[in-house]
């Protein structure tokens, strides 16, 4: 068994202070972006952003908190949230003018009365300079008609109430190089460009340029600001050994951003620094970490080995790095945070995995950052694991022994399945091999490729369910309120036919098909009528400054500067579909236990009068997650058309990935979903990521790793998700780990698995916390492409878990 080290004092404080503090409202980034909006209307695009940052690093209060050794906020109350109005104001307006900010049953934040009336005071302005507002006017009439179809998240208007984010900037630029180096270069291309004359697409280069200069300036201005406080508290502060530190912290932060970092305390302080700067600039959710192991293995290797630092001092280090990403929140709105609760913001981490000549890259570091997370109980930040077929033994029982601890930490990835969907988009496998995991589950390549994994920020998510019950209805969606009344009469899709009409399975995967097409085509034309716009609204200088073609180029990444270029997209409720493929054909064509008539007309009652009939599917039809090849061939197929059709498209900057995960929008979906053939219910939530539907795979953990590998993880470079949930006794002893360990490397390296996530926990004390929350206040479990504490994560999703088959070894 894996033994942990221990905590020190200051980090198990800061911890509790972190799950004791409800977030609040900080306005201090409102108030001067504001500001300086309403000050600079001449400007845009590029300049507009960059300008708009200087003024934030020169303005914003420089907060320490006490007892931090790493340091750099733009908050001055701990674990609170910034405000974004250049993305949306609409949501936020109507909750502060209801109360619900602060009452919501999901993720509520506090605000002052003073700081609401003064929200409120401008909102009027950012109702019309928010990306919200630029794009509504573009929004295509033809699909304003066919809002509120349920197969997509888009409504008729106010498409994008987050940014674009989902991307891993370039830290290690920052850290090796330091900005003062990327500074200059923009200057001399500036000159040159100068001396030359802008000819042809040259003046926008020099925009670009100038906004680089402008923020490498801003953020090493920033970071010397925090020296300047460091000393002022230094000099004012009693306990000698808190002085020292202050004195230490000034003379790191006198150096970093401008020039590379010395040593692993300057690496990890710098890498913290340029990621604050990022989030603060436009806080694009998915703002994922990278592989943090080698940002700064080498650092902490070197720095032990000489003795400038002890093993213990670099975990502390490694801990409180880990709770400063936790403690970052950025509110959303009450619908959106129904679908990421717990506070969630997807700033993922990665470790483990190869290096460039194949070798197992395990360091000190990815050790230290496992156990941060697993020995403070921490969901924040998500925490992906790479496997290789050379991972060492001893990380395996670090990984599942912290698994054992918090649910779905960390999630694993297949490097073998992983780089080669990479090379299968287009990216070299000289680079792919560095891939990290965005947001969720999404593989990219940190610091070189803006892969837009969540569409325009949240969503990129294709309810699968809708679409085949739109297939088996002509077009429309057939879902009833509870009075019995359709929700719509709308024709949103094309004219497909009706389930009673249809001969054989052929003619249903047919029409499925046709839909799928279709709303593929309007899903992907939404993110690209987005990006056209969000283009010059809300450029990105400060993630352009580093990252890997955009200086090359001249170009931001919003406009395709960056070395790679994709958008994801995301499919939800494949178990679903599986199932009613091999439900109809079995139950209406093969043995026909049933006619079409009969199952369509028990689809719109709801299944009521046809209990008998639900019962029997739910009971002895074929259903996927048991290993049966003939029922999997469905899900073949199903997955693969979906691959076929999403990955043949392109966007501005690139082509389209295929993507299969949820988030807990299979939840969300579930809601605006009718009953379907597998015997579902109306309302019921869909069935999560790759896995089977919940409950339906009974035939033990083999069975359903054969059949969720009956597709190619391969065709879907924007990642899947497998849920598996084992009994605690499945890790009561060596022996389990063990089995577990096998078990998880015939999926990656055998079977050709992608992803897999564990909650090894019992469905005894999931019931037990929702009964007595107070008792389990630090259950962390898997929701879906996020982990969270199980009693912060809404009933629906808690009961969606509990569904979930237990298994054994």
């Amino acid at each position: 068994m894996y033994e942990f080290s221990t905590i020190t004092q200051r980090v198990r404080e800061t911890r509790e202070r972190y799950r004791d503090t409800i977030p609040w409202v900080d306005i201090n980034r409102y108030k001067l972006v504001t500001r300086f909006y309403m000050e600079n209307p001449q400007i845009d695009g590029e300049l507009k952003r960059a300008h708009c940052f200087r003024y934030l690093c020169e303005n914003m209060p420089c907060h320490i908190f006490d007892g931090e050794l790493i340091v750099g906020t733009y908050v001055t109350n701990f674990r609170a949230t910034a405000l974004y109005p250049e993305n949306s104001i609409d949501w936020l307006i109507d909750e502060l003018k209801s109360g619900l900010l602060s009452t919501r049953e999901v993720d509520p934040y506090l605000i002052t009365d003073e700081d609401k009336e003064y929200i409120l005071s401008t909102a009027d302005f950012w109702m019309g300079e928010c990306m919200n507002a630029k794009l509504n006017p573009y929004v295509p009439e033809g699909y304003q008609k066919i809002a509120g179809n349920g197969v997509l998240f888009f409504p008729a208007q106010n498409l994008c109430p987050q940014p674009i984010g989902h991307f891993s900037p370039n830290y290690k630029r920052a850290i090796d190089v330091g900005f003062s180096t990327i500074k200059a270069e923009a200057d001399t291309k500036m000159h040159e460009l100068e001396e030359k004359g802008f000819e042809g697409g040259s003046a926008a280069k020099y925009s670009f340029y100038r906004a680089t200069s402008i923020v490498c300036e801003a953020m090493i201005t920033f970071a010397k600001r925090y020296s300047e406080e460091c000393k002022r508290l230094a000099a004012i502060e009693a306990d000698n050994t808190r002085k020292q530190e202050l004195l230490q912290i000034a003379d790191t932060m006198a150096w970093i951003m401008e020039k590379p970092a010395r040593n692993f305390r300057e690496a990890i302080q710098a890498l913290w620094f340029y990621h604050l700067c990022i989030l603060m600039d436009a806080n694009m959710h998915g703002l994922s970490v990278g592989r943090l192991d080698q940002h700064l293995g080498a650092y902490a290797e070197a720095d032990i080995a000489n003795g400038t630092i002890t093993r213990q001092e670099a975990q502390e280090l490694v801990d409180l790095f880990i709770l400063k990403i936790a403690t970052q929140n950025k509110a959303w709105s009450e619908r959106t945070s129904r679908h990421n609760s717990g506070y969630t913001t997807g700033q993922l981490t990665t470790f483990g995995g190869i290096d460039k000549n194949g070798n197992d890259a395990t360091n000190v570091v990815t050790y230290m950052g496992l156990e941060a997370v697993g020995r403070m109980l921490m969901h924040s930040p998500p925490v992906a694991l790479r496997i290789n077929r050379n991972t060492p033994k001893k990380l395996w029982d670090c990984a599942l022994s912290v698994n054992k601890l918090a649910g779905g930490v960390p999630s694993f990835y297949s490097d073998d399945v992983t780089i080669d969907a990479l090379v299968s988009r287009g990216i070299s496998r000289d680079d792919a091999w560095d891939y990290c995991l965005i947001g969720c589950v999404e593989p990219s390549i940190g610091g070189s490729e803006w892969p837009a994994c969540g569409g325009v920020g949240v969503s990129s998510y294709m309810n699968f369910a809708n679409v085949f019950l739109m297939a088996i209805n002509n077009g429309k969606n057939p879902r009833r309120e509870e009075n019995g009344q359709l929700i719509s009469e709308v024709q949103f899709g094309p004219e497909t036919g009706y389930l009673y009409e249809m001969k054989n399975i052929e003619e249903v995967k047919e029409a499925y098909l046709k839909q799928l097409n279709y709303w593929i085509t309007w899903n992907i034309s939404i993110i690209n009528m987005f990006e056209s716009i969000a283009r010059n609204v809300l450029p990105q200088p400060v993630v352009s400054a580093a990252m890997e073609g955009c200086m090359e180029t001249g170009c931001d990444v919003m406009n395709g500067g960056a070395k790679y270029n994709s958008t994801g997209l995301s499919g939800i409720g494949l178990g679903n579909i599986t199932d009613c493929l091999a439900v109809i054909d079995h139950m209406c064509f093969k043995e026909q236990h049933c006619t079409t008539l009969d199952l369509y007309e028990a689809l719109a009652n709801n299944w009521e009068g046809a209990e008998d009939l639900r019962s029997f599917i739910n009971n002895q039809a074929p259903r996927y997650g048991n290993g049966n090849p003939e029922t999997d061939a469905f899900c073949t197929w199903a997955a693969q058309s979906y691959a076929d059709i999403a990955n043949s498209k392109t966007g501005p900057r690139g082509r389209y990935a295929a993507g299969m995960y949820p988030v807990t929008m299979h939840v969300v979906y579930g809601l605006q979903t009718g009953a379907t053939p597998d015997g579902r219910l109306s309302g019921s939530p869909l069935s999560d990521g790759i896995s089977a539907v919940q409950g339906m795979d009974q035939n033990g953990p083999t069975a359903i790793l054969s059949s969720v590998t009956s597709f190619d993880h391969r065709a879907f470079s924007n990642g899947v998700l497998l849920n598996m949930k084992f009994h605690p006794t499945a890790l009561s002893n060596e022996d389990g780990f063990d089995k577990l360990r096998e078990l998880m490397n015939t999926y990656f390296f055998e079977l050709g698995g992608g992803e897999m996530q564990l909650n090894i926990v019992s469905v005894d004390t999931l019931k037990e916390a929702q009964t007595n929350p107070e008792n389990h206040k630090n259950l962390v479990v898997r929701i879906a492409g996020f982990s969270a504490y199980f009693v912060e994560v809404y009933k629906e999703s808690q009961d969606d878990l509990i569904r979930r088959t237990e298994l054994g070894l």
